[in-house]
């Protein structure tokens, strides 16, 4: 009979790590700590016995936290060249975000047999695509909501620094307001456009949206669209369990094995 891990999943950001508690191979609990804050770490584990760990990161690395890290559970490192159950036909794997590879694992997960989009709203927008078999394809990359904002402000003289609201109106009378609609509207007319031209090309498309200003936008945007706040940590965790088949297969001792410390690529 399998034994029952229970794996911790780390989704490391410019600013904070996302978490997720994966007992037996589903998602129990999540929560975000500041980066490199290895009290809160412990605190969010609570004493419960973590088999394995994975990360993946989009920011510059902390040699000291990942030798922690280490000390709690074998822990493997995400990037976007790691092994996956995806063709990653991506031509400079070794640039591609750990996050976009999860992303596209995740959806392909939720949607398998499917062309599925994954788009993530967080510091930049990513689109990831998936054909139904198997294939990551690539994507785009274009500035989210607040690195929009923070560039207008920066290359103008008087423009201000804006936080638009979750729907502000279409038209502004005022120029923070016009900002406002600027940003909102402009991202939400990129994602209307971009799901039209992908759903162009490719039949029974889903769609799925993720990061931290899914849930805005997917209100905007027509139904049959999905948003899915944790689908990064599903495909990191999706990725450590292949990395687990891998070791199997190459003889690696135990149920549940992992090959230690160290990256997965």
């Amino acid at each position: 009979m399998p034994v029952m891990t229970t794996d911790l999943v780390l989704d490391v950001g410019n600013t904070r790590t996302k978490l997720g508690l994966f007992p037996g191979g589903k998602l129990l609990e999540h929560g975000h700590i500041a980066n490199g804050d290895l009290v809160a770490l412990r605190a969010f584990v609570a004493g419960r016995r973590v088999d394995a760990i994975v990360t993946g990161s989009t920011a510059a690395a902390d040699a000291r936290f990942m030798e922690a890290l280490g000390t709690i559970a074998p822990t493997v490192t995400i990037t976007g060249a790691s092994p996956s159950p995806l063709r990653n036909a991506y031509g400079t794997q070794h640039t591609l975000g750990a996050d976009r590879l999860a992303n596209a694992v995740g959806a392909l997960c939720r949607f398998p047999g499917r062309a599925v989009l994954a788009i993530d709203l967080g510091t930049c927008l990513t689109y990831d695509l998936c054909l139904p078999d198997g294939t990551y394809a690539g994507g785009g990359i274009s500035p989210g909501l607040r690195m929009r904002a923070q560039a207008m402000h920066t290359y103008s003289a008087r423009l201000p620094l804006v936080e638009p609201g979750e729907r502000p109106a279409l038209v502004g009378t005022t120029t923070e307001e016009s900002l406002a609609a600027g940003i909102h509207y402009g991202i939400l007319g990129e994602l209307e456009g971009h799901v039209r031209r992908f759903r162009n090309e490719h039949a029974h498309l889903a769609v799925v949206l993720t990061g931290g200003d899914a849930l805005r936008f997917v209100r905007g945007l027509e139904s049959g669209i999905f948003a899915l706040p944790h689908l990064t940590l599903e495909g990191y965790h999706a990725l450590l369990q292949h990395h687990r088949t891998l070791h199997r297969a190459a003889g690696a001792a135990g149920s549940g094995a992992i090959g230690g410390t160290g990256a997965a690529g």
